[in-house]
């Protein structure tokens, strides 16, 4: 089975760094006792998710402009997926796969075409290509579970200027996560929530990550630029709308 090492997001899910040790009152032990068991029972927290973005996107032995549907299997979940939105060429097959990576252009959520290539070598802040990894679930809790149960207990005092409808905080330096961002969706009970890397480096845009779970036992992870943040409510429906096309409920 080929190993796909570019996307490093596969270590992204890893334990909350733990707060040092103070000494504290009965009622502050047993607090903070509580929202470790709920970290803990949240699963793995998402880290460092400064992704290589251009790693293979200059190759063109990746891509096909063919929209051939494709049916494949990840576990017992039927997926039908047209030929031009796989990133990899191995994973072009119909039958089994462990798991899928896919890139789409936005807004208009289709595969590859030549009329899109300098986007697909577009190394901005603002590229317009989501990128997705559709596997079968490994984490008890998708990025709205972490926001209740990891997040929230680790943001800084104060918010951050956000793009409409969105949240935003700093993650504080107990997290383990110090300088990077938490966005979520204002006023709702499945708040939209995506952690993004705080600031460009010289030749590496800050980028963003959200997971969700779909059908019975799938996680979509859909990563993007930060550039395209103020578009989060198209991409939260648009990556819905997709799945749903591909035979998979979100």
């Amino acid at each position: 089975m080929t190993q796909y090492a570019a996307y490093p997001d596969d270590d992204l899910l890893r334990q909350p760094k733990r707060r040092r040790a103070r000494r504290t009152s009965t009622t502050a032990w047993l607090l903070r006792g509580t929202t470790t068991c709920l970290v803990l029972a949240a699963g793995l927290m998402l880290a460092n998710i400064a992704m290589k973005w251009t790693d293979g996107l200059g190759e063109s032995s990746g891509r096909d402009s063919d929209p051939t549907p494709m049916t494949l299997f990840i576990g017992h979940q039927r997926l039908t997926v047209p030929a031009n939105m796989f990133r990899f060429a191995e994973q072009r097959n119909v039958g089994p796969q462990q798991r899928i990576d896919l890139v789409v252009h936005w807004p208009e959520m289709s595969g590859y075409a030549p009329t899109f290539k300098n986007d697909y070598i577009d190394t901005s802040a603002s590229a317009p290509l989501i990128f997705l990894t559709i596997k079968q679930r490994d984490t008890l809790t998708d990025s709205t579970g972490r926001l209740i149960n990891v997040y929230q207990h680790f943001f800084e005092d104060g918010t951050i200027p956000a793009p409409a409808g969105l949240i935003g905080h700093h993650l504080s330096e107990d997290s383990g996560l110090s300088g990077e961002e938490v966005f979520f969706e204002a006023g709702s009970t499945e708040p939209f929530t995506t952690h993004c890397t705080a600031t460009d480096n010289p030749g590496f845009p800050a980028s963003c990550l959200t997971e969700i779970h779909a059908g019975e036992d799938l996680s979509v992870q859909i990563r993007f630029r930060k550039g395209l943040l103020p578009n989060w409510a198209g991409i939260k429906s648009g990556v819905r709308v997709l799945l749903l096309s591909f035979g998979v409920t979100s």
